[in-house]
């Protein structure tokens, strides 16, 4: 999917303009990292970065995260933190003060969320755990296992309250 798509994906269910400044400023950050991109615009995609998600937002969404289509951001992701190798997969909703990262010194010890996962406000993911997609992740969850397709958990740590699948 080229930019112009996958910007069209997300900016249908991101309604707010916080929500799609954000979101752009990502992708385009992703765009500078791949193909032959002129070094100029790999420049002013780090000054956007900089600026706009560090500086404003107070976020950490590397470009280099693989992140399919449909990335949902509300209240323009604010405090999220997402580590440089994690995996995200399309139409996934990631609420502001998430954490996604790595456990111990792998940097490859990571998360990888499934399609349509739903991140609720203050959770985090940390270590090398799998979200199955149509997860749920309550608000302030510490996930540090496997969760099931469709499962919705909550808590520290957190715990299985449903399985839809």
């Amino acid at each position: 999917m080229n930019l112009i798509s996958t910007l069209r994906t997300d900016y249908a269910v991101n309604h707010r303009l916080l929500d799609r400044i954000t979101v752009t400023v990502f992708r385009l950050s992703q765009a500078s990292r791949r193909g032959k991109v002129q070094f100029p615009r790999r420049v002013a995609a780090k000054i956007l970065d900089i600026v706009w998600m560090q500086g404003i937002v107070g976020s950490d969404l590397p470009g280099n995260v693989q992140c399919g289509p449909g990335l949902r951001l509300p209240h323009g992701g604010r405090g999220v933190i997402i580590h440089p190798n994690a995996v995200i997969g399309s139409g996934v909703t990631i609420y502001h003060r998430v954490t996604i990262g790595v456990s111990g010194n792998d940097v490859y010890n990571v998360p990888t969320l499934g399609d349509g996962t739903y991140v609720g406000c203050g959770a985090t993911l940390i270590g090398r755990i799998k979200v199955g997609t149509g997860a749920k992740i309550g608000a302030g969850a510490v996930v540090v296992k496997d969760i099931h397709a469709g499962a919705t958990v909550i808590g520290i740590p957190a715990r299985t309250i449903s399985n839809a699948a």
